[in-house]
């Protein structure tokens, strides 16, 4: 791979880690919501990252890329999952939201799940940006060498 096209692929990486920092913070946000069980509660969002590029507009050229056609190109959001669909039911009979029997439908997010893959998404965001400044700093004495 090309020194050049480092800073597209950690580009991707920021953008990858930025959304999932949003939808960490969204889902944790969400984690206390309760709604009546005839109703669907906020669902918990999960993502999928692919290799290759996306539509970020990350596109490390390809000549001087000579790889197959996903490695060395940085990731993208290929989609969002939510693990449980139709939330999970809890007995919280004081809550106004409550049927008869006592019953709110939550969206079952765990709280110490969110907050690890926050430090992790926190990490892959640093470590992404440190190369883009690596790269950065590479590309400037790169230019300073016929001076």
């Amino acid at each position: 791979m090309s020194l050049f096209g480092l800073i597209s692929v950690a580009g991707s990486g920021v953008d990858v880690s930025q959304s999932w920092l949003n939808t960490i913070g969204s889902n944790l946000a969400n984690a206390n919501d309760t709604v009546n069980p005839s109703q669907t509660p906020f669902l918990e969002q999960e993502l999928t990252v692919a290799p290759g590029a996306g539509s970020n507009g990350y596109f490390p050229n390809p000549v001087s890329t000579p790889l197959t056609p996903t490695q060395g190109t940085g990731v993208h959001v290929s989609g969002i999952v939510t693990p449980n669909p139709n939330g999970v039911l809890a007995y919280y009979p004081t809550n106004p939201q409550a049927n008869a029997a006592g019953y709110v439908r939550t969206p079952g997010i765990s709280v110490a799940t969110q907050l690890t893959n926050l430090d992790v998404a926190e990490r892959s965001y640093q470590a992404n940006v440190a190369v883009i400044n690596h790269a950065k700093t590479v590309y400037q004495a790169a230019l300073t060498i016929g001076q």
